[in-house]
């Protein structure tokens, strides 16, 4: 009966390479076009530029799923708004990219967090996507948009004497050693329609799913005790993009003011 079982466990745990592949954007010759960043520009400079040259709102965003396999999904760049080409993407895309997720939380398990959600000690993970779903239905989220965080492990001195740990005595909380294995990270979003586009809806309640591949911890340096804790922070995300979000294309100089050397090379 076991053996009859295992066939099926890879369609439901692997990812195949087409499987990670996002569609093209209609307006992929777009996407390379110039636009200043937020800490450069303010946003109606920003999004009169995008209306104006159909810039699009989203760049193409790799996540690692094992380490020999990346997969693909299109990320709302900070400070831009989304076109309704963009809006209409996501929307074709959502089935393939939450299929990748129900993978992982089959495989890892997912913690579904809100505002009031306990974030120490032992949680009961969730095994089932939809379940994800539909807490963030009850929240408010029946139409949503997902940004997804690839954050590789990180191990960093952790001082904190106000924080109060149920598991650790109080004199060994000022110094310990924070561990966040690799996990994903999955905000919930809404949008909500502007001139010519769309936002994502700010204020907004926490609703939030992450994926752990080990427990996130804290270790006390004197007593070597140990407490779980899912509000550390200390990682921070994988940021690859294509086309890179930051870059910034380099001014073309005339060639009449090129420097001798670069003409001649």
């Amino acid at each position: 009966m076991l053996y009859s079982k295992l066939p099926t466990v890879p369609n439901r745990a692997v990812m195949s390479p087409e499987e990670a592949s996002a569609p093209e954007h209609p307006l992929q010759a777009h996407l390379n076009l110039p636009l200043p960043l937020p800490e450069q520009g303010g946003l109606a400079e920003i999004r009169g530029i995008q209306l104006r040259d159909r810039i699009p709102g989203l760049v193409k965003r790799l996540l690692p799923f094992d380490g020999e396999l990346t997969w693909e999904y299109w990320w709302a760049v900070p400070g831009r708004m989304l076109l309704p080409e963009d809006v209409e993407l996501l929307k074709r895309d959502r089935h393939r990219v939450e299929t990748i997720l129900a993978k992982l939380i089959w495989l890892f398990g997912g913690y579904y967090f809100e505002q009031t959600s306990p974030r120490e000690g032992e949680l009961q993970p969730l095994h089932d996507w939809q379940q994800i779903v539909q807490s963030a239905y009850h929240l408010g989220f029946n139409q949503y948009l997902l940004d997804i965080d690839y954050l590789p492990i990180a191990i960093k001195p952790y001082k904190s004497p106000q924080t109060t740990l149920s598991d650790l005595p109080s004199e060994c909380i000022a110094e310990c050693v924070a561990v966040e294995p690799a996990h994903w990270h999955i905000e919930f979003f809404q949008l909500q329609p502007i001139s010519g586009g769309y936002d994502i809806q700010e204020p907004k309640p926490l609703c939030s799913c992450q994926i752990w591949t080990g427990k996130p911890f804290l270790r006390s340096c004197q007593t070597e005790d140990c407490a779980v804790r899912y509000d550390l922070w200390i990682s921070k995300p994988l940021d690859i993009t294509i086309p890179p979000w930051r870059y910034q294309p380099e001014e073309i100089l005339p060639e009449s003011s090129a420097r001798p050397s670069e003409v001649c090379q």
